[in-house]
């Protein structure tokens, strides 16, 4: 069950690394309707957050030792300095501000989360 685990975070983080360093023209061809197009911003910035809460709520779910936990959760605070970073590559606009947005979803993950962040299990439950 343990492998399940980390095989579905780690599909989901390789997705949602793929999916923000897309190049422009995909996501724009993706949000053509008007609705979304009207409030792609809000919906945009909404999505980060939801994103890197997921993100964080599976990775409580791993149930990793205490000792790795920390590495998890520095990795979901790096991940998005990285991601925006590299969006500059790709000719995206990385900016700080959602660096911030990123990181309040970890942190909504968190809160929502934290009794499987803080419980004393093992790897194999």
């Amino acid at each position: 069950m343990s492998k399940r685990r980390w095989l579905l975070w780690s599909l989901y983080v390789a997705l949602w690394t793929v999916a923000l360093l897309l190049p422009p023209e995909v996501p724009e061809a993706i949000v053509n309707h008007e609705i979304i197009r009207d409030r792609k911003f809000l919906i945009g910035k909404t999505v980060h957050i939801v994103a890197y809460a997921m993100m964080t709520i599976l990775a409580g779910w791993l149930h990793a030792p205490p000792r790795w936990r920390l590495v998890l959760l520095a990795f979901l605070l790096i991940h998005p300095t990285v991601t925006e970073l590299l969006q500059r590559e790709v000719d995206r606009t990385g900016l700080l501000e959602d660096v911030a947005l990123d990181q309040i979803g970890v942190a909504l993950g968190l809160a929502v989360s934290w009794k499987r962040w803080f419980e004393n299990t093992s790897p194999t439950r």
